[in-house]
């Protein structure tokens, strides 16, 4: 299922306000954004619909709206998701990229909620990074990050058991989320189909280590949301299988 494209006129001429949202664009003024509002391809995704073209050619997708997931899927049907992109983070844009590859395995990104996609053609992000050094150096510190966290998946998905990766993962999620008093609140709650995709792992391995985490006091379920009550506890446990 395809995205479908944003054709009205009306758009690009208040679209600038979202690109605010994008990370790697928030030195530019706002006649800047204008601009490549006009120049943006816009598209609006239902979840769990495919954006087209992501890794199949060298556009910038940026994500103005919503989320996004980075999927692989092998021939036997059995998939791992490589990462999440949340709103201000973009996908593609890297010249000379492989044709939708990893491998000889497709990737595939998904919308996990409604969301709102603003793409560039290779050659006006060229000429954005040539032009604006802020945005450059911005381009390059989101590439190094996502580099150094990719690495860090690589390693726990080779060295730690399932149990432990599904630690770092809710840890990581905590993260984001922001502890307050030792404790961090993800809302909504992560799936757990979403969670094996992740893990590499089954939903019934995610199930039952989810369930002994709540036995043991450090997960408790609040209505859709889901309570880290004690951080530095589910930090140990990690740092003991380590």
């Amino acid at each position: 299922m395809s995205g479908s494209l944003q054709t009205s006129p009306l758009l690009p001429a208040v679209a600038w306000q979202g690109l605010r949202q994008v990370h790697v664009l928030q030195s530019l003024s706002d006649e800047r954004l204008a601009e490549l509002a006009a120049q943006c391809r816009w598209q609006q995704l239902a979840t769990h619909q495919r954006l087209e073209g992501a890794y199949a050619d060298q556009r910038m997708y940026m994500l103005v709206h919503g989320s996004l997931r980075v999927s692989s899927y092998a021939a036997n049907g059995r998939g791992l998701t490589l990462g999440e992109i949340a709103t201000g983070m973009f996908v593609g844009g890297q010249m000379q990229q492989q044709q939708n590859e990893c491998g000889g395995i497709p990737l595939v990104v998904e919308a996990g909620e409604p969301s709102l996609v603003a793409s560039l053609a290779p050659e006006d992000v060229e000429a954005l990074l040539m032009s604006e050094p802020l945005v450059l150096r911005a381009f390059i510190v989101r590439l190094s990050s996502l580099a150094v966290t990719l690495a860090r998946r690589m390693v726990n998905l080779g060295t730690l058991s399932v149990r432990s990766r599904l630690h770092a993962l809710l840890l990581e999620r905590a993260e984001l989320a922001g502890e307050e008093q030792g404790q961090a609140l993800l809302a909504p709650a992560p799936r757990q189909t979403d969670l094996a995709l992740m893990l590499g792992s089954s939903r019934e391995e995610v199930a039952r280590e989810m369930s002994r985490l709540v036995r043991l006091g450090l997960l408790r379920r609040e209505g859709r949301n889901l309570r880290i009550c004690h951080v530095e506890g589910l930090r140990v446990l990690l740092e003991e299988a380590r």
